[in-house]
């Protein structure tokens, strides 16, 4: 089946009962909520979706992304490629009181118009990012520091030792 290029955004047409998949790639500077994580701006993700219906009628984004996204390393403070990828089902609900009503196993992505592949996109991959952002171990170290300097070292009056005889007792 060959897909087709990926819309600004799904149309009630899009969720008709097999509809064919859509693709592409999207840049990840064009990402608000993704932007400020970014350690460059460089970056694409390809998606692959589709709008589909399920049995109980509730409208459906299915597809599946990957993305090699720059994030700084918080261990050494390089930039590294953090891969995301995996498949994604959710179901598109009006507000957050209708996604509070699905069941547990069906994740919710909340959109009162048109759904658009950027947002949803930008959603997987901000789920697919670790808390601490890092290279795996033992691939970085982190930089250089003064944090290991003595306390004799840090002392104001540490230039003046040895230049100071100590007082005669006998005086």
């Amino acid at each position: 089946m060959q897909a087709l290029m990926l819309p600004d955004g799904l149309v009630p047409e899009d969720f008709a009962s097999a509809s064919p998949y859509r693709e592409g790639t999207l840049a990840l500077d064009r990402m608000p909520r993704l932007v400020p994580l970014l350690a460059a701006s460089d970056g694409q993700a390809w998606v692959r979706l589709r709008g589909d219906e399920d049995e109980a009628g509730r409208r459906i984004v299915e597809g599946e992304l990957r993305a090699e996204v720059p994030l700084r390393c918080h261990r050494c403070l390089g930039v590294y490629y953090h891969r995301v990828a995996g498949a994604f089902r959710v179901v598109v609900v009006a507000s957050e009181a209708d996604g509070d009503a699905l069941p547990d196993e069906l994740e919710p992505f909340v959109c009162a118009g048109s759904v658009q592949p950027l947002t949803v996109a930008e959603e997987e991959i901000l789920l697919g990012l670790p808390v601490v952002a890092r290279h795996d171990e033992g691939e970085c170290a982190p930089p250089g520091h003064d944090a290991g300097v003595r306390r004799e070292e840090l002392s104001p009056f540490a230039a003046l030792r040895g230049h100071v005889r100590p007082a005669d007792s006998d005086d």
